[in-house]
């Protein structure tokens, strides 16, 4: 084999004109190639290792001199650039991905009330109240079209709502609430669908059950484990989704998880 391409290879480089051989036995069918060609080819491999079709290697050998190739190549390198960043923002994203769901099967306890410091978090909003789950379906999908990042929500504990501190107090659980995407630092957001969440100290509890409803006997334990410690609310709940259907489809393994800010 020359270069380590197969005779098949070789065979499809000739049929294309990219590649021929220096000359064809016509009775054999054999074809030989000169010692000439080996860095020809050698140069064809190399252009198909970054990602080159045949036909911009065609390209490539049409009519060359330096300035011609230097183009190419810079234009290729910039390419392949582009594409490392991608799949280090993608690798990226998994790893965390990963490390979050790991983290959250060591964590089974539902319905238990715990206290827990978050940092400061950047949301991502339409400011619109969702009523029904085709609302909410439609809703993500225009926050995920908002996002630049790679797999954004998969499994990443960052979709939820937003429940107002007034219907906390008044004890309205079910009303309609504000859907959000928790955004990354380097995501640039039009000031109208931001909102900043402060690093403090919040309530927390996980339940079963849906985004929308089921979360009234979550949200009464929590009020009242407030209470009982002498704690006070400071702001609107956020719930967010723990691990959802995209990650499994048992109910009983789909959990919540509502945050409410307090101090003492």
């Amino acid at each position: 084999m020359l270069r380590g391409l197969t005779t098949e290879t070789l065979r499809h480089y000739d049929r294309i004109d990219l590649f021929k051989p220096q000359y064809v036995d016509p009775d054999s069918g054999y074809r030989y190639y000169s010692i000439y060609q080996y860095e020809v080819l050698g140069t064809i491999k190399e252009l198909r290792q970054l990602g080159m079709s045949t036909d911009e290697i065609k390209d490539y050998f049409k009519e060359r001199n330096f300035n011609k190739s230097l183009d190419i190549l810079k234009a290729k390198h910039t390419e392949l650039i582009s594409k490392l960043s991608e799949l280090h923002d993608l690798e990226e994203n998994i790893r965390g991905k990963i490390g979050y769901l790991e983290h959250v099967a060591k964590e089974k306890e539902l319905q238990s009330v715990f206290f827990r410091e978050i940092g400061r978090r950047k949301l991502i909003t339409l400011n619109e109240k969702i009523n029904n789950n085709l609302e909410l379906s439609y809703g993500v999908i225009r926050l995920e079209n908002m996002l630049t990042e790679k797999t954004p929500i998969l499994a990443s504990n960052r979709l939820g709502i937003i429940i107002q501190e007034a219907d906390l107090r008044t004890k309205r659980f079910e009303e309609p609430s504000t859907v959000f995407v928790v955004a990354k630092d380097k995501e640039k957001i039009p000031k109208r669908c931001q909102m900043t969440v402060p690093a403090g100290l919040f309530a927390c509890i996980r339940y079963n059950g849906e985004l929308l409803w089921n979360r009234s006997e979550s949200l009464s334990k929590i009020l009242k484990y407030i209470d009982e410690t002498e704690y006070r609310i400071t702001g609107d709940a956020l719930q967010i989704m723990h691990v959802d259907i995209t990650i499994t489809d048992k109910p009983n393994e789909i959990t919540f998880e509502i945050q409410v800010p307090v101090q003492i």
